[in-house]
């Protein structure tokens, strides 16, 4: 029979045999490679994502590279296989390409609280071009295994015209700029997902956020938002009051999200109810 063994402080960990048999064909445990007894063993985990692992032959090492370098479902079925989950005591979404011909462990993605403190350094360290906000209603963060990838920062709308009381804004989203690109994919959404719950069980009618014209909003167009128009840009600095600029001075394009279905008119009213 096939075993596939992990070991994790000199305990063996015996998982099932069906992997091997279902995606190689392997019977009676022998190798197709090297037609010895099968073997594909988790032998190392380090750090958060680092790992290695040891098998019967070089056929088998490369057969599995394969699949890890493949990524996608198929590097997580074959992770789960080894008992990387019980493990290390997360669940995996793939194996990734750190963008360095390295493969490392790409964990699901999970919204946890976070303090207004954390946020605001979080945003200064890592935001492309904008400085946290002062402002905070409430917020959240992402974490990649036990690293924090990314924050969303939520209070009232810098614009006046808005009503405070059922309004709200994403002042700030910040993902990590310096982690690779595979580990943040789908935060932006998950994020915007998050704020807009908390949003609408705080009792808020709608979300509004701002992008920079430049940047096209797939994120919020994936989470359902909807273009609002174009909005603020420019600087604050005058002749008569000189300031710094801390932000970029492009125009902004306003985003929205209703979090409660708006009462039709009269007019559609009586024509839904014929």
């Amino acid at each position: 029979m096939t075993i596939l063994r992990v070991y994790s402080g000199g305990v063996v960990v015996e998982a099932v045999e069906a992997y091997l048999a279902r995606v190689l064909g392997v019977e009676e445990g022998e190798c197709p490679f090297c037609g010895g007894q099968a073997e594909l063993e988790l032998f190392e985990v380090w750090g958060a994502r680092d790992f290695q692992i040891s098998t019967c032959c070089e056929g088998m090492h490369d057969w599995a590279c394969g699949v890890m370098n493949a990524g996608g479902r198929e590097s997580a079925d074959l992770m789960r296989a080894i008992e990387i989950e019980a493990v290390c005591g997360g669940k995996i979404r793939r194996v990734a390409d750190d963008g360095l011909c390295h493969l490392i462990l790409d964990w699901n993605p999970v919204v946890c609280e976070v303090k207004q403190a954390v946020a605001k350094s979080f945003v200064n360290a890592h935001h492309a071009h904008c400085p946290a906000p002062v402002g905070w209603r409430f917020g959240a963060g992402l974490l990649n295994g036990r690293e924090l990838i990314g924050v969303i920062m939520v209070g009232r709308p810098v614009a006046r015209a808005f009503d405070h009381k059922k309004v709200v804004e994403v002042n700030r989203l910040c993902l990590r700029r310096d982690v690779p690109e595979a580990l943040v994919w789908n935060g932006c959404s998950m994020l915007y997902a998050h704020a807009a719950k908390e949003a609408k069980r705080r009792g808020f009618e709608t979300l509004i956020t701002y992008t920079m014209s430049s940047e096209s909003g797939a994120s919020l167009k994936a989470s359902g938002w909807e273009w609002d128009g174009e909005a603020g840009g420019g600087s604050w600095s005058c002749i008569s009051r000189p300031r710094e600029d801390k932000s970029p001075t492009e125009r902004k394009h306003r985003w929205r999200k209703e979090l409660r279905k708006r009462k039709a008119a009269v007019g559609e009213q009586l024509r839904l109810a014929a």
